[in-house]
């Protein structure tokens, strides 16, 4: 094997084997008659190796030139070290001679934080004082790095020519004797927590198994692991704290969407922001954004309206004058339709789906399935918006309804419920939301109605055979039989001449029950 044309430099280290320090130190027979004994000494005043070092100082004070004085040695010397590990010798280059006499190999040359030797006085003195460990740390010109490792390593003194007498193990194949590590990676100690692209610290991840083995090929100074590669810091993108890392180039929006952070060549920069009040903080594409609310345009920090929903939407965003506005509530197909907006009662915002007044002729309301589904008449005379239309005013969001009335007696009164909601017509328009009632009305007659389905003179739902409540009052409604066999509470779609040329009831008003006046209206939930 041609060494020349594939080492690039050399690193010898030792190390201190497990044995603690200071611990009592016996006789080594891996090559007996070699040497009679090892060294003993008295403890000294400086620390003897590395390790002894790495013992009382961090890590990071650990590495770099350290002063040491094995047990014996005449005068404490400078010595690089690499963590625990003493360095007797580092060659990265041709420029210093390592070609030297006796004398030079002896006392060592060279400088300690560059190519050196450390002495072979030095080196004879450090490994007798314990057992070591021999490493030897390898590049190759083409940037692979490896390691060969033997479990101990002595030399003895100057009389017997500085003889090698104890090594761990040998291997003359050093192809199959050295471990290779792959690009980017260097030799170095197994370290269960793996600092990576996702926990840079290194606090996270411990569930590395080294197996075992204590050297192995470990990223070096700022590169971290992705995947199995070891790559630059700044290549993982930049590491956010709660989050992680966010790659070079992608965005990053905080879950409330209250904060957007961008990576730029390792450079995390964050700005606050917020979402339009007429956008939502969702998850779209497995990122959070600020996206703008069914009929809006824009990028989410600010919309723009382009479709009203119902007459709240009118008056935040068109105007607050009461009239004739056309609409397209949420999941509607059927194009644009015109409504009336109350934008004066109570807030305004109020989408009116009903209206009837004393002029309405007698049978203005007592219409089929089919009218009643489309809707009818006039905003001056009389109307119903339409079951298919309230259904999807209704089902959009979570509304409101407000009911105002004008008895015989002229007397106004009002009845409000925070919540109002109908079925489909697969389910017979059922009533299926209503809320708490407040207002002027009295008594909360509507509550007999909840539940109940929608019935007209031809489609006959109020649940008895035995009675068709809306051909009885000529009329379309909530129509539903209670224990004592009344189908209505209340009916503001009754018919004209019931009572004396009333057009509703309403149980128990404080005043008469009669009404000539009667409007229903509904907007958004908490609108006011």
């Amino acid at each position: 094997m041609d060494l020349e044309g594939r080492l690039c430099r050399i690193f010898l280290l030792c190390l201190l084997a497990v044995q603690q320090s200071g611990a009592e130190v016996t006789q080594d027979n891996t090559n007996p008659g070699s040497d009679t004994s090892y060294f003993f000494y008295q403890d000294q005043s400086y620390p003897r190796d590395c390790k002894d070092i790495q013992d009382q100082c961090s890590t990071e004070n650990a590495t770099g030139a350290q002063i040491i004085q094995p047990d014996g040695y005449d005068a404490p010397f400078w010595v690089f070290c690499s963590g625990d590990w003493t360095v007797i010798q580092r060659r990265s280059d041709s420029l210093m001679n390592f070609s030297r006499e006796w004398d030079g190999y002896r006392d060592g040359f060279g400088f300690t934080n560059a190519n050196h030797w450390l002495g072979n006085g030095k080196v004879a003195h450090l490994t007798n004082q314990k057992t070591y460990e021999l490493r030897i740390d390898i590049e190759t010109e083409s940037g692979l790095t490896g390691f060969i490792s033997y479990g101990s390593f002595r030399i003895i003194d100057e009389f017997s020519d500085y003889s090698l007498v104890s090594v761990g193990r040998s291997n003359d194949n050093l192809e199959s004797a050295v471990t290779w590590c792959p690009t980017n990676t260097i030799p170095g100690n197994c370290n269960r927590c793996i600092a990576t692209c996702a926990d840079p610290s290194g606090t996270v991840d411990c569930s590395n198994d080294c197996g075992g083995i204590q050297q192995t090929c470990i990223c070096p100074p700022n590169y971290l692991m992705d995947g199995t590669n070891c790559i630059r810091q700044e290549e993982c993108g930049c590491y956010k704290e709660g989050h992680g890392v966010i790659a070079g180039g992608v965005s990053y929006v905080t879950s409330d969407c209250s904060e957007r952070c961008a990576c730029s060549s390792g450079v995390l920069s964050c700005v606050s922001q917020s979402c339009d009040r007429d956008a939502t903080c969702k998850e779209v594409d497995g990122v959070k954004s600020c996206s703008c609310n069914e009929g809006f345009a824009g990028n989410g920090l600010r919309c723009t309206r382009t479709i009203n929903r119902d007459c709240y939407d009118i008056m935040r965003y068109v105007s607050t004058q009461s009239g004739e506005y056309a609409i397209t509530p949420s999941g509607w197909t059927g194009g644009p339709f015109n409504v009336n907006c109350n934008m004066t009662i109570d807030g305004g915002g109020w989408t009116v789906i009903q209206r009837r007044v004393q002029t309405s002729s007698r049978y203005d309301f007592n219409r089929d399935w089919e009218t009643y589904k489309s809707g009818f008449g006039s905003y001056s005379r009389g109307f119903w918006i339409g079951n298919e239309q309230l259904y999807y005013l209704t089902n959009q969001g979570e509304y409101e309804l407000r009911i105002d009335m004008v008895n015989r007696d002229l007397s106004a009164y009002h009845a409000k419920y925070d919540l109002f909601r109908i079925n489909a017509e697969s389910d017979n328009y059922k009533l299926s939301g209503l809320g708490s009632f407040t207002g002027t009305a009295g008594y909360n007659s509507m509550t007999h109605q909840h539940n109940k389905y929608f019935s007209t003179r031809d489609r006959d739902n109020d649940g008895t055979s035995q009675y068709h409540c809306a051909d009885y009052f000529d009329g379309g409604w909530w129509y539903g039989r209670d224990p004592g066999n009344h189908c209505i509470n209340c009916d503001l779609n009754w018919m004209y001449t019931y009572h004396s040329s009333t057009i509703g009831f309403w149980y128990n008003l404080p005043g008469s029950d009669d009404l000539l006046y009667t409007e229903m209206k509904i907007r958004p939930r908490g609108a006011n």
